[in-house]
């Protein structure tokens, strides 16, 4: 008779035990994370990328960029795909060829990280921007923190940013 009761009380655990694992998992993923998926889903779609989650795309910090950029990775499902480097086309084009203001410091954030392989594309955006209105750049970029890291400090100390 045990061996009846302790069979229905072993599937009752098991069902709970994966509820917790997918809740778990969905407090886990991060709205960064979130975002990410719905304009890489989007993206292999072909469809267009809204600009709320577009601009969303620019990292806050270095983890967020790591996933970002994460997706050329081989073992990423976007390894294959143009995704980082379209989508950051995208963003900076929003500032120079749209003159969309609310991507205006979004693209400097994105431009902090600029590193490695990308970096020489993401300097001309920068260089671009710039030159478009170099006292919007100075006013922008003051009493941010990304104005310590490289390309933006060296360009703030270039262009006598103060």
């Amino acid at each position: 008779m045990s061996k009846i009761l302790i069979l229905p009380i072993i599937i009752f655990f098991s069902i709970l035990n994966s509820v917790n694992t997918i809740e778990l998992n969905n407090l886990n993923t991060t709205d960064y994370e979130k975002n990410l998926n719905s304009a890489t889903e989007l993206y292999l779609s072909e469809k267009e990328i809204p600009l709320d989650i577009l601009v969303c795309l620019v990292p806050k910090d270095y983890s967020e960029f790591e996933l970002y950029y994460g997706t050329t990775y081989p073992d990423h499902k976007m390894a294959q795909t143009g995704f980082f480097y379209e989508t950051t086309q995208k963003i900076f084009e929003q500032v120079t060829s749209v003159k969309n203001n609310e991507f205006y410091l979004p693209s400097l954030k994105l431009i902090s990280f600029a590193d490695g392989e990308f970096a020489e594309e993401f300097i001309e955006y920068l260089e671009l921007i710039i030159g478009m209105d170099k006292e919007k750049f100075c006013r922008a970029i003051n009493g941010k923190e990304y104005v310590n890291h490289n390309p933006i400090k060296y360009y703030a100390e270039l262009n006598k940013c103060e």
